[in-house]
């Protein structure tokens, strides 16, 4: 099926006092706010990966996440949230300050996807339950000949909670579904395969 659309995203920062200490479930969160109307999701996993090989063939094989990015890009991300999501100074007359002591929080972050095929559509929630901003490289242009739109985008250090899921995915028939399933994971109330079922 290919992905037709990508909507909906929210981020929450860990709820106050969160400690990722359990790994029967996810991070506990605030309240989650929108990042925008999203333009566009980039993930690249890192990998640890090692084979042990005997009798001239491979014995054993293992490959576990380490890290990576996830970079995020909306058309229009409010300064405060952004100062936010890096631990950066702001004040009232939306003015931002990075500096060397900036200490972003830990969020999670997710969206809605579409897919479309031949003979049926679905939606896809995607969920990343532990990252943490920095800022992106960024690139500034003079007026030109034509009009050449920048979008706002963070990066952020994706990481694996203590549990172990380092990113959620789940397919439902309706966009409805796949929206309320993100919200029941900010809320900590949605069943995630691998780990202990909501009561």
């Amino acid at each position: 099926m290919a992905i037709y659309g990508a909507r909906n995203s929210k981020w929450a920062p860990w709820a106050e006092n969160a400690q990722d200490t359990d790994t029967t479930k996810l991070p506990a969160y605030g309240t989650a706010k929108t990042f925008g109307e999203l333009n566009k999701v980039t993930d690249s996993p890192n990998f640890n990966e090692g084979s042990l090989p005997g009798d001239d063939q491979i014995v054993l094989y293992k490959k576990h996440f380490k890290d990576g990015t996830v970079d995020a890009e909306s058309v229009f991300l409010p300064i405060e949230d952004a100062a936010t999501m890096l631990g950066a100074s702001v004040d009232a007359a939306m003015g931002m300050a990075h500096g060397d002591d900036d200490e972003p929080p830990y969020i999670g972050y997710g969206f809605i996807t579409h897919h479309v095929g031949k003979t049926k559509h679905y939606y896809e929630t995607v969920f990343y339950p532990k990252l943490k901003a920095s800022p992106s490289a960024e690139d500034y242009d003079t007026r030109g000949d034509s009009i050449n739109f920048k979008t706002d985008k963070l990066s952020f250090r994706w990481e694996s909670p203590v549990c172990r899921k380092y990113k959620v995915k789940k397919d439902f028939a309706t966009e409805a579904e796949a929206i309320a399933y993100l919200d029941a994971l900010f809320a900590g109330t949605a069943a995630v395969p691998g780990l202990a079922a909501k009561a």
